[in-house]
């Protein structure tokens, strides 16, 4: 055996200034480690702020550093490709309540929440542990270190789907009576047991299949920031659902048509991903094998987390609405003003999903945690700018919005919309979406999921209230899910505030929402004065009050400044380019200190 080849390091003391760091770094080119306090204990929060204790080879730091470059590459691939997919998705709920009655729209709504609820089940936190694993394993140790723990992920996710195949086929009773036994699972047992479910078992199996192997690899291009394939591929995917889906309609298929155009799409793409990735995934030669127990730690707690957050939150929210007797076509209500705010909530966003986990990832290589806080705060502003602003508008416009997208018989979504965008509009600003996969990346996963299922007994909690007391229906269940979300992201704040550096940026937040409010006012005072019925005029009005709230809004931060110097310094070591598009909008320390 070959000696190891030496590499540089340099060793700080940890008595040295932080703001000497920045200066060192660009000298030795060396990162230090940021580790944290001596008197911390395993699963505990620190009481003091992290401090320098060594240093990491200079080639790890260096990979890490091109994986934040390609962070933004990466995110508008992954924003582009999100982008299409609500524009699709909303397209085909177009297409499927116009080509199906109430009633059987209310019967797709049940089955494909089923099928969420299922894929949710069988995840077990794969795609969170790969995003947030694989940047650390290929800067530390190579591409065949990363391709032999990614082979060993899919063998189980393999492995857990046959099971689950054979159950959906041959046992769903049996599991449902299982899950009736789980006080959190019982609203999923009742579904499990739905005639609606019990008609489109095989296409839903073939599409839990197909499209749980095809996420895994998802997460594994987002893990390498290679969201290139992930764009191309998904895309052809979800514009061959739209022709398919409409094609089947029209043929007179209804429900059954739909679903199987869901599970054949999903099959072609999860063998797309497979011949595209064939490469990287038989690399061999690996000289580390990376140990499955805190990967499979992280992933069970990301698995009860995202249970939680993909599946039980909303699958509750339609149960408490069914056993309180509410009708089938105001479940169907309830899952269009649902699916519309979550869309107008992640429209500009949705390419940090997995993507901004892979980023926190790679800025904590060497547990440095200065500038894992700086990409953590950073990544909430830039959130923070691209969706708060269409909440805004959609909350001050949800009825015509409803009225301009929906046949009339669907008119009492706009209020329903105007509800949940309420609530979307306050987890947006709190940063919750970044909360949880930083919490995942400094080892501590079993808070995010702590914060989760606190968040799911609010829920039931307020839709008892909300549904079975007050008689509120859709709505109430809307508003529990609501107060759920805001209660999850705050604890998830209050457990980060004291392990990093740099702190929630609440003065940004509030120059950021006073810019918003005051440009909507012409938008309020306009719904006040006149409102046109004809849809064509209704989609024109729109139009012309949206363009006027985003001049108003682009006006309003070149006058409030809510960026400060220290992020243009984060954006500049990952894509120079944007720094003098974003300098208008940024404070100088004069102005700071104003």
């Amino acid at each position: 055996m070959g000696k190891e080849p030496f590499r540089p390091l340099r060793l700080l003391r940890a008595d040295q200034s932080r703001e000497t760091q920045p200066r060192q770094q660009a000298i030795t080119g060396v990162q230090p480690i940021i580790a944290p306090a001596v008197n911390e204990t395993p699963g505990s929060i620190p009481t003091t702020e992290p401090h320098i204790t060594t240093a990491i080879p200079l080639e790890n730091d260096t990979e890490a550093t091109n994986l934040l470059k390609k962070t933004p590459k990466s995110y508008l691939f992954n924003q582009a490709y999100g982008l299409w997919v609500y524009i699709s998705m909303f397209v085909l709920v177009l297409i499927l309540t116009h080509g199906l009655s109430d009633q059987q729209y209310g019967a797709y709504a049940v089955a494909v929440t089923a099928y969420n609820t299922i894929l949710y089940i069988i995840a077990f936190g794969f795609e969170d542990a790969t995003y947030t694993f694989i940047p650390r394993v290929f800067a530390d140790h190579g591409k065949a270190a990363a391709a032999h723990l990614i082979r060993r992920l899919l063998l189980l996710r393999v492995g857990v789907l046959v099971l689950t195949a054979l159950i959906m086929l041959f046992g769903l009773h049996l599991l449902a009576d299982l899950f009736a036994t789980i006080p959190p699972l019982q609203g999923a047992a009742r579904d499990l047991k739905n005639p609606e479910l019990e008609a489109h078992l095989l296409p839903i199996t073939i599409y839990v299949i197909s499209s749980s192997v095809a996420s895994l690899l998802t997460a594994l291009c987002t893990g390498l920031m290679r969201m290139r394939l992930v764009f191309f591929i998904g895309s052809l995917t979800q514009a061959a659902i739209l022709a398919s889906g409409y094609i089947v309609l029209q043929l007179g298929w209804a429900v059954e048509g739909v679903l199987w155009i869901l599970a054949l799409t999903s099959v072609t793409q999860m063998m797309a991903f497979f011949l595209f990735l064939a490469p990287f995934l038989f690399s061999r030669g690996a000289q580390y094998h990376q140990p499955l127990l805190p990967l499979l730690k992280l992933g069970f707690n990301a698995w009860l987390t995202n249970l939680v957050s993909g599946a039980l939150l909303k699958q509750v929210a339609i149960t408490l609405l069914s056993v309180y007797a509410v009708s089938l076509t105001e479940i169907g209500y309830f899952n269009l003003a649902f699916q519309l705010a979550d869309a107008a909530n992640l429209l500009l966003v949705s390419g940090f999903g997995g993507v901004a986990g892979a980023a926190l990832a790679a800025a904590f290589i060497g547990q440095n945690y200065q500038r894992l806080s700086r990409t953590w705060q950073t990544l909430i502003k830039i959130e923070t700018l691209l969706a708060a602003p269409g909440l805004v508008f959609c909350l001050f416009n949800a009825p015509s919005i409803a009225h301009a997208l929906y046949p009339d018989s669907f008119g009492p979504v706009g209020g329903l919309l105007a509800v949940f965008v309420f609530f979307n509009l306050i987890m947006r600003v709190l940063g919750t979406y970044i909360h949880q996969p930083t919490l995942y990346v400094v080892n501590r996963s079993s808070l995010a999921m702590i914060s989760q299922w606190v968040g799911l007994g609010v829920v039931i909690l307020t839709g008892v209230l909300c549904i079975g007391y007050f008689k509120l229906g859709a709505a109430g269940a809307l508003i529990a899910d609501g107060m759920g979300r805001i209660v999850t992201g705050s604890l998830m704040l209050l457990f980060l505030w004291r392990k990093l550096p740099q702190k929630y940026p609440v003065g940004f937040t509030l120059r950021f929402l006073l810019a918003l409010a005051l440009a909507a006012i012409p938008s309020i005072l306009w719904v006040i004065l006149w409102q046109p019925t004809d849809r064509f005029l209704l989609l024109g009005y729109l139009a012309a009050t949206g363009s006027i709230f985003i001049l108003l809004c682009a006006g309003l931060l070149l006058w409030l400044k809510p960026l400060e110097k220290a992020d243009l310094e984060t954006i500049q070591s990952a894509k120079p380019a944007l720094v003098r598009y974003l300098r208008p909008f940024t404070r100088t320390t004069q102005e700071k200190q104003a």
